[in-house]
């Protein structure tokens, strides 16, 4: 699924999950909103998930994945990581063009810590750590930043990175909500100041902001992207320019994974021909295996440049 799949009228709910995207204020301001449950249950199906790192997996994949609507080219990316002192110990989301999103995290089971009763508590999951972020553009250098965490919440770390690295004045807040069952709604929005866009403007977002209630809320209340940030901006002039579906998927392959060997180099790739039982590969991101056998491994030696 992806922006190139179908077109679809802009101010329509397609079903499923969807980025949107618009503007509003008279065009002072960018606005997005996704909705991301069904991304946000397979991240958890692949994975194994505890309740806590669902819900750091699910904020940062939905933060990302309204990222990707600047990207321009099939092949363009955004990838977050996160290395940090709590529990998580950290996690790495990778958004695409085609507003297809997957992540993992170095430790996807941790003790279920509440902030308040049924508000898990990310941040201390998190702890003290950093937030880099890449802009891979497929141009000679990829663009990257790093910010210290905030406060661990996602939400505000992105609005730091953004205004810190980026100098863009940025709303973002993004939620998970989850049952027994497992993820019942999650989902973002996401308002951005255009350069020529004066104090009044921020003084207004302030104040709609303010008690705003929380996205995962709204979702469960039956409010769709479109309509929550109705709800926010009061713009009755409120334009949505398009709709995109979006999903969480691997691009992984065999070949891909066999250009991955090769990179390795001469040395490594020579140690691991030596191996009879040849080697098998794991993808960290969807958990699809590739096995190669250790004539598989030599033809790929040959296809090097001699030393």
């Amino acid at each position: 699924m992806g922006k190139e799949s179908e077109r679809i009228e802009p101010t329509k709910d397609p079903g499923g999950d969807y980025i949107v995207r618009g503007t509003a204020l008279q065009g002072a301001v960018r606005i997005f909103a996704c909705r991301t449950v069904l991304t946000c249950r397979e991240a958890v199906r692949i994975h194994g998930l505890s309740p806590l790192a669902a819900a750091a997996m699910g904020r940062l994949m939905s933060g990302i994945l309204m990222l990707t609507q600047d990207l321009d080219l099939p092949g363009d990316t955004i990838t977050a990581v996160i290395r940090c002192q709590g529990p998580l110990q950290g996690l790495t989301v990778i958004g695409e063009q085609n507003a297809t999103v997957r992540g993992t995290v170095m430790q996807p089971i941790v003790e279920t810590v509440y902030q308040k009763p049924g508000k898990l508590d990310v941040g201390a999951a998190l702890g003290k750590g950093t937030l880099t972020i890449i802009r891979d553009l497929q141009l000679k250098e990829a663009y990257t930043g790093r910010i210290e965490l905030v406060s661990g919440e996602i939400a505000e770390d992105l609005t730091a990175y953004l205004a810190i690295s980026e100098q863009i004045p940025t709303i973002i807040s993004l939620g998970v909500k989850m049952d027994q069952q497992g993820i019942t709604q999650a989902g973002g929005l996401m308002v951005q100041m255009m350069p020529d866009a004066d104090s009044s403007v921020a003084d207004y977002l302030e104040k709609r902001i303010g008690g705003f209630p929380e996205i995962s809320y709204l979702l469960e209340e039956g409010f769709n992207p479109h309509q929550i940030l109705d709800l926010l901006l009061g713009d009755p002039d409120i334009r949505y320019h398009t709709v995109t579906p979006c999903s969480y998927a691997c691009p992984c392959s065999r070949e891909r994974m066999e250009r991955n060997l090769i990179a390795l180099g001469r040395t490594e790739l020579s140690q691991l021909a030596e191996d009879p039982q040849g080697i098998n590969l794991v993808c960290h991101f969807c958990g699809s295996a590739y096995s190669f056998k250790q004539q598989e491994i030599k033809a790929l030696l040959q296809q090097l440049e001699p030393a």
